[in-house]
């Protein structure tokens, strides 16, 4: 007799996703939150989407376990884990300045628009010192199961890894190497509680009152 898996068609997800950077040090900086069964507006005073990307966007994450053997068997009695590092990665395909500076480990606030420095009517991102870097917060909104639009909610990353831009031929365009590093958050800033007494890397949510699919990108 034929046995069949029993696997919900509308929890295989499909889509990019919309990724929005903010300082994460910003007086009043939120997540959206809860609006009559809807998710709130996003305040763009304050978040900024980033645009457009290459191939969307990975949440990557790696544990390290390490096994506790003993000389009495042969198999571990016990397996603990040592460490962990989350990332978000993708490849921004606006190469605008303020981007740039997200990349380089900055952000927005490091491009200087009609530059007093430089000459008037030029816009410039300087790369930064080797002490440098702003720490970030990131709302990824993508598609979730059965229309629900997830939020993944980032309250510390900062931009690591090798930076890269290509100038090519065409057809190939200019896109931005990103990877970012997710980090513990604290009281002093945004975050997504501490369930467990212990602050967490990122919170994923579906608002499953939605059930409209193909509503995010």
């Amino acid at each position: 007799m034929p046995t069949y898996t029993s696997g919900a068609i509308n929890e295989v997800l499909i889509g990019t996703g919309v990724l929005y950077v903010a300082d994460r040090t910003l007086s009043g900086l939120a997540f959206p939150a809860d609006s009559s069964g809807a998710w709130g507006a996003v305040d763009t005073a304050k978040w900024r989407d980033i645009g457009y990307s290459e191939d969307g966007w990975t949440l990557e994450m790696d544990r390290t376990f390490e096994d506790i053997l003993v000389a009495e068997e042969v198999d571990p009695i016990k397996t603990i884990k040592t460490a962990q590092e989350a990332r978000l990665m993708g490849e921004l395909s606006q190469a605008s300045l303020k981007n740039l500076s997200i990349a380089m480990g900055q952000s927005d606030a490091f491009v200087s628009e009609d530059d007093s420095n430089f000459a008037s009517g030029y816009d410039v991102v300087n790369a930064p010192l080797t002490n440098e870097f702003t720490e970030l917060a990131g709302l990824l909104i993508t598609e979730g199961p059965a229309g629900a639009d997830r939020h993944v909610q980032m309250p510390r990353m900062v931009s690591v890894g090798a930076f890269s831009m290509s100038h090519a031929k065409a057809p190939q365009k200019v896109v931005i190497a990103t990877e970012f590093k997710l980090l513990v958050p604290d009281a002093a800033g945004v975050n997504v509680g501490n369930p467990g007494g212990k602050f967490k890397l990122f919170r994923i949510v579906d608002n499953t009152n939605d059930t409209t699919t193909f509503d995010v990108n």
